[in-house]
């Protein structure tokens, strides 16, 4: 690719436990790119050693085991927590802050090998995540100095990684997202038309709080019951933050090393007691088969929501995220899976995969956008508006504007034709409703329901509850609830809009609300009195994102700092 006529796009996956940023080669194939430790993947962990010296990565996560309370993980599964804050030497910090210095050492370290200059990225975040965790990613991309062009699902990146190969043609997809500290699993359908690449999301569901840090929880919790009855001890291990870190990492380490032994040995020692521990492969996947069977309920509940949107034969099971290389995944998903959908879970690319087809995902968006621009501008020199065209022509159109772009250098026909002709369909990964009386009670009556193809709007038309009212509070809430109304209690507000009416309404007047959801989660409500004309547009963001002047703060706090 030609820098000096087109930028590339990053790809970054932004991970709970680990990270990595990817690009697309001059030969079309997206590559991971290493950091200044050698690495594929970035510990996604912070070490604030001091005030201006800020380290990211493996030393940063050595440094937890001997000075915790400098360190931050597992940040990530805060991105929806509104009050989560870490604080240290007297400063305060959001998850999308931690976040940020994250993104700064992948971008950095890139940028460090001299043939990289990264600008523009495409950051992955659960397919389920809502519009708070969505914003937040994003500020945190641009907190770090970053144009993030888009939030992609992790499914939908991982899909495209592989999906856009000739054999993965007219194929239903589940993609077993198992990482190290969300899990996500996700129906993905691959179009057959030879002429289009078609991939869209049919349904999905998943679990921030469930991933490959649980596992290790379960071995530390063995650990010190073992620790505990050997030496006759009722010490609280876990309330020392070192030895509650050291477990945590000897954990992990231990985990990672049942995948290829049957038996392990740890050392335990805690105020000059010590005991050896034994753990065997059975007795591990024992202690945290519970956890394995939560991400089936989930991967059983995407199977039968699947069925009823018209798919009913799953032609691949890919198992995508570190946490899925435990020998127990694979074994236990083709027990379960095998002879009911006649396949075999596929391990692919669990580390990368993610972040690779977010770098291609950002490509094929650059492309489309740029054949846009041009094929409008040929319109227009023509004295026409390409939206008004006939379709052929408006074809013709386009592909001289593929051609002029292949002309102007940095990508060839081919990667522009394949690009244009690809298309990426996702779902609502939440229902949103509006407060509503039912039978005396109030109810959230859900417009818009999650797993609907997305760009979508719902509309209903409410009366109003008495006579004469000036003004109606519009109550917006989001929930994951599959049915035309939800319990009020288990939803969460987005926020609310008074609808000013113009007063002398009947009872049971007629109000009419529309919500329009975009593709990247973001809601508007508009709100029409059928009576007077009388209309009212508000636009609702999650309670919790950082407003314009904390996004200036933040950057001018962390300008103070140096990730390593």
């Amino acid at each position: 690719m030609s820098e000096s006529k087109n930028k590339r796009v990053y790809g970054i996956d932004l991970g709970t436990t680990y990270s990595a940023i990817a690009f697309i080669d001059e030969f079309g194939k997206s590559q991971i790119i290493t950091n200044s430790d050698n690495e594929r993947i970035t510990p996604s962990v912070v070490f604030f050693e001091s005030e201006g010296n800020v380290i990211v990565g493996r030393i940063a996560k050595e440094s937890a085991k001997t000075d915790p309370g400098r360190v931050v993980d597992f940040v990530k599964r805060q991105m929806s927590d509104k009050d989560w804050t870490f604080s240290v030497d007297d400063k305060t910090y959001k998850p999308e802050e931690i976040s940020a210095h994250i993104l700064r050492r992948l971008a950095g370290d890139a940028n460090k090998t001299g043939e990289h200059q990264v600008e523009d990225v495409v950051i992955t975040c659960p397919a389920y995540f809502g519009d708070l965790e969505r914003q937040r990613t994003r500020d945190a991309g641009e907190l770090a100095g970053l144009n993030v062009i888009e939030i992609l699902d992790e499914p939908v990146a991982a899909a495209i990684n592989y999906g856009l190969n000739g054999d993965a043609k007219g194929k239903n997809v589940i993609v077993y997202d198992l990482g190290g500290g969300t899990f996500d699993v996700t129906v993905v359908s691959i179009g057959n038309d030879p002429d289009k690449n078609e991939i869209s999301i049919v349904c999905t569901e998943g679990n921030h709080q469930l991933g490959g840090k649980d596992w290790d929880d379960r071995i530390v919790q063995h650990y010190v019951a073992e620790f505990q009855s050997q030496s006759g001890s009722i010490a609280d291990i876990l309330a020392d933050q070192e030895s509650s870190y050291d477990l945590r990492f000897n954990a992990e380490t231990d985990k990672k090393t049942l995948s290829n032994k049957d038996n392990i040995k740890r050392k335990v020692a805690y105020e000059g007691e010590k005991a050896v521990v034994e753990l065997s492969r059975d007795k591990f996947d024992e202690l945290t088969a519970d956890l394995l069977e939560q991400t089936f309920a989930l991967t059983d509940k995407v199977l039968e929501q699947a069925k009823t949107k018209g798919v009913a034969k799953i032609h691949a099971f890919l198992l995508v995220g570190g946490s899925t290389r435990m020998p127990q995944i694979k074994a236990k998903v083709t027990e379960r899976y095998g002879n009911s959908l006649g396949i075999t879970p596929t391990e692919f690319d669990v580390d990368e995969a993610v972040a690779k087809g977010a770098a291609k995902a950002g490509e094929i968006k650059v492309i489309i956008t740029k054949v846009g621009e041009i094929a409008d501008e040929i319109a227009r020199s023509r004295g026409k508006d390409i939206d008004k065209l006939p379709p052929k022509e408006q074809e013709k159109i386009a592909e001289e504007a593929a051609r002029r772009v292949a002309e102007d250098g940095g990508y060839t026909l081919p990667t522009i034709t394949n690009a244009v002709k690809t298309s990426l369909k996702k779902v609502a990964t939440k229902s949103y409703g509006i407060r509503a009386l039912k039978n005396g009670q109030s109810v959230v009556r859900n417009l818009i329901i999650k797993q609907t193809p997305v760009p979508t709007e719902g509309i209903q038309t409410f009366g109003t509850a008495g006579a004469n009212a000036d003004e109606i509070d519009l109550v917006v809430y989001m929930n994951n609830e599959s049915e035309a109304d939800a319990q009020e209690e288990i939803c969460e507000q987005l926020g609310n809009a008074i609808f000013n009416l113009d007063g002398n309404l009947p009872a049971k007047s007629p109000i009419e609300i529309k919500f329009q959801l975009d593709e990247q989660g973001s809601l508007t409500l508009v709100g029409l009195d059928k009576t007077h004309g009388k209309t009212i547009t508000a636009n609702f963001k999650s309670d919790g994102v950082m407003t314009d002047e904390e996004k200036k703060e933040a950057q001018i706090k962390q300008t103070e700092l140096v990730v390593e």
